[in-house]
């Protein structure tokens, strides 16, 4: 079964939550919400039954559990596969132009081999070029910039099977 991740944003600040109501809001399950008050130490309002959980209280423990975001420093790419900024295997990157501002660097994770990408400026380009072996591929031509012709105008001509269809 997938892991969900608890959607904090559905909580309001001034409103009061059973486990249930907690759960359901969340999109977690009740045992998750229970664990949180036994073993992480949510606090509740016990002295009522069902249990309340206050809004604000909610909100704040989601807050401390949260992972903080982690930014890419220079010459460092994020790789999604870690879950961390790396760098790149043996310092050297592909640049792909998408306009005439910037492009796409590709890079490949020195640490498990995944495909790492980051958007940089043109002018951002000379900065890393400084750092890393970057290698310029050609942009891709625009499909109404092409001369050559479709290479598939044989299809109206043929069947699934492989004889001529007729016209």
């Amino acid at each position: 079964m997938a892991k969900r991740r608890p959607n904090w944003r559905a909580i309001k600040i001034h409103h009061n939550y059973t486990v249930d109501e907690a759960a359901r809001a969340l999109g977690v399950a009740k045992i998750t919400v229970r664990r949180w008050i036994k073993d992480k130490g949510l606090p509740v309002l016990q002295d009522r039954k069902p249990v309340l959980i206050l809004g604000g209280d909610l909100i704040d423990f989601g807050a401390a559990r949260a992972r903080p975001k982690q930014r890419c420093g220079f010459g460092e790419f994020y790789c999604v596969k870690c879950r961390a900024p790396r760098g790149p295997a043996g310092g050297m990157v592909e640049y792909l132009p998408l306009h005439s501002d910037g492009g796409n660097l590709r890079a490949i994770c020195g640490v498990c081999e995944t495909l790492m990408h980051r958007r940089v400026s043109l002018r951002q380009l000379s900065d890393w070029e400084a750092i890393l072996e970057v290698s310029r591929a050609q942009a891709l031509p625009h499909l109404m910039k092409q001369t050559d012709p479709c290479l598939n105008d044989h299809l109206h001509e043929e069947r699934c099977d492989g004889a001529k269809a007729s016209p």
